[in-house]
């Protein structure tokens, strides 16, 4: 029987978010929970553990996850907390022998102290479990994959679609990697060439955009010479780390002139790109004119200040705005805000206060004051819409103020789909305007039925406007950030 130890570890950070992310932010399973957790998911432990328990000969080991929201850079004690509890259940499940070891991760950490922590696990487990056992990893498009990571584990199985809808497929594929290697007996071999490129936009739905044909054009190189998996990563923008950049990967069953010339075939004319691939927004003003002309339903999105991208969530620029105008259309907004909250339960359901919505986090953000019947209070438990499993967001209270309807919660949430909305007893299609706190969604959630859907130019630590952001740590050159940035391939090779 062919021991496999499975680690998960995945959070997306801003460094550009004010806020630090603690220990208390993740939700960490040990050992055989891990299988109760995420069996049957759309994860990608959920995917990974499918292929694993249909593979034949293999023992799996759950050994240990973190996963947390997206948000501000780790605290650098919590982070060496789970990196001590992480590699602590790898040398106690390592006893019993190991063959390989499964890594599910996203590769946008940041902590206080180390801008590569999915490297620097990755280095500690391999001195653990010494250099025979086989490694692979499933990572998201926007992390940043480091030299570090890919010397220790250079098969790597990446996100092929935003909105993402293959988390599942992802891990199922880094299992297959991993078995592959034990089965077969090869050595993996990686090529990966970086390009000084920071992409956002609409170009970079998968499904419609320029992002989708280059990735569709690497995924058609797999199974071919010897080619395992290949990846166009477009890095977190908001991540701000020495090796940010876009990149071109391609791995092979241990054949360097393979993959390079796979890896070779991804990026090319990919940086060429790079003016199309940057986001559309409109003003402020023109988003409350939208309002006033009645354009319904109207999905103002707020991608400014994305939980799901590293923000804090607690801006409230566009409803303010609405409020000023006097916009009497009926609006559904989200707001991270535990004193609101506090407030709210205080009050108690069916009681009226005046609040100070926002700002609570990120001090670029001004408060709206407003006075609201408190409509609903909650422990913040809710299924997710995308996933199937739990969101705990905190106490949250539902508050209505005219045709506003906020949801405040404890603590930032994935809002990448509905479910804060669904589990507050509210559904968007019955609003004329949604603010959504994400870049994008699947087309289903709020496109396929919307008027109209326009990316709000707003401020906050995940803004499109990256210029704004002020990035200090990523090499440079780079574009947008300086607009005359060249470019010469140059190929790098692990494995």
């Amino acid at each position: 029987m062919a021991r496999i130890l499975v680690v998960a570890l995945q959070q997306e950070v801003s460094t550009f978010n004010p806020v630090p992310s603690t220990y208390e932010d993740f939700a960490v399973t040990k050992g055989a929970a891990m299988l109760d957790t995420f069996a049957g998911t759309d994860t990608y432990a959920g995917g990974a553990l499918d292929v694993l328990g249909k593979a034949g000969g293999v023992e799996i080991v759950p050994v240990y996850s973190a996963l947390a929201c997206s948000a501000g850079t780790l605290a650098a004690h919590d982070y060496q907390r789970i990196r001590e509890e992480l590699l602590a259940a790898v040398a106690e499940a390592a006893r019993g022998g190991v063959d390989g070891v499964l890594f599910l991760m996203h590769g946008a950490m940041a902590a206080f102290g180390q801008t590569d922590p999915e490297g620097d696990v990755l280095v500690a487990v391999r001195a653990i479990v010494g250099p025979e056992p086989a490694f692979a990893m499933s990572l998201d498009l926007h992390g940043i994959l480091t030299g570090r990571m890919l010397a220790v584990c250079p098969a790597v199985a990446v996100l092929k679609t935003y909105p993402h809808v293959d988390f599942a497929d992802a891990g199922a594929r880094a299992a297959r990697l991993l078995l592959g290697q034990l089965a077969e007996g090869w050595r993996p071999a990686a090529a990966r060439i970086r390009m000084p490129i920071l992409v956002r936009g609409d170009e970079c739905i998968t499904e419609t955009g320029i992002y989708g044909r280059y990735l569709a054009r690497a995924t058609a190189l797999e199974g071919r010479d010897g080619v395992v998996s290949t990846a166009l990563m477009i890095g977190n923008p908001f991540t701000d780390v020495a090796e940010l950049c876009s990149q071109a990967i391609a791995v092979t069953r241990g054949d360097a002139q393979a993959a390079e010339a796979a890896a070779r075939a991804v990026a090319d004319g990919f940086f060429d790109e790079r003016a199309r691939m940057q986001a559309d927004l409109v003003s402020l003003d023109a988003a409350v004119e939208l309002a006033r002309s009645r354009t319904f339903p109207l999905v103002l999105k707020d991608a400014a200040d994305a939980p799901s991208s590293g923000a804090s969530g607690d801006s409230v620029e566009i409803l303010r705005a609405l409020h000023a105008a006097g916009i009497s259309a009926s609006v559904l907004a989200p707001v991270v805000d535990r004193p609101a909250v506090e407030r709210a339960f205080a009050t108690g359901v069916g009681g009226r206060a005046t609040f100070r919505l926002g700002g609570t986090c990120d001090p670029r953000f001004a408060a709206l004051e407003i006075e609201a019947e408190v409509a609903m209070l909650s422990d913040g438990r809710y299924p997710m819409e995308t996933w199937g499993t739990m969101e705990q967001a905190g106490r949250c209270a539902k508050l209505r103020a005219g045709p506003f309807t906020i949801i405040a919660t404890s603590r930032p949430v994935q809002l990448f789909d509905r479910s804060l909305f669904f589990g507050h007893g509210e559904d968007p299609h019955r609003f004329d305007v949604n603010i959504v706190k994400s870049p994008h969604c699947q087309r289903q959630f709020y496109d396929d039925w919307a008027a109209r859907t326009v990316s709000v130019d707003a401020i906050g630590a995940t803004s499109a406007r990256v210029q704004t952001l002020g990035h200090t740590v990523c090499a440079r050159p780079i574009y947008p950030l300086d607009p005359d940035t060249p470019f010469e391939v140059a190929v790098e090779h692990f494995g």
